[in-house]
């Protein structure tokens, strides 16, 4: 009988815990930097734009973006870190703006302009895929990697 009693006083005991953890949250939130930029062109050629920006301005490899829950990003540009006519080297907005994530779709705005793309999360690394806005012939794969 003490054995029932015990094991009913445990099926009590683990109904009424609660889970301490909080939800988990969205895969885009926290901070994050690029690790590559794929440009395609309509022939099927690739150029990681990415690497020859960091290889004229390294400063480029230390910016970051930060995700936020309530549907903004903020950017972190290096002091100093802008091309040689002065404009920033980030590839979003310099200061941020606001995103949503719905499913795979992101869409991010990018200095008053809404850049539409499908993401991928895999591990650390977020993978977006979008048709280049000076170029719609071209699409851009960019993966970032959590900072």
């Amino acid at each position: 009988m003490k054995a029932k009693l015990c094991i009913l006083a445990l099926i009590f005991a683990l109904a009424a815990c609660k889970s301490s953890d909080p939800e988990p949250s969205s895969p885009i939130e926290g901070t994050w930097k690029i690790q590559s930029v794929i440009l395609t062109d309509a022939d099927g050629q690739e150029t990681n734009f990415w690497a020859l920006y960091v290889a004229f301005f390294p400063c480029s490899a230390e910016i970051t973006y930060t995700f936020d829950a309530n549907g903004t990003y903020s950017t972190f540009v290096p002091a100093g870190c802008v091309d040689d006519d002065g404009e920033t080297l980030a590839l979003l907005s310099g200061t941020g703006g606001s995103y949503t994530l719905t499913g795979s779709t992101i869409q991010v705005d990018v200095d008053g302009s809404t850049l539409p793309g499908n993401i991928t999360f895999s591990g650390n690394t977020a993978t977006v895929t979008t048709v280049d806005p000076d170029d719609l012939t071209s699409t851009l794969t960019i993966v970032f990697v959590k900072a």
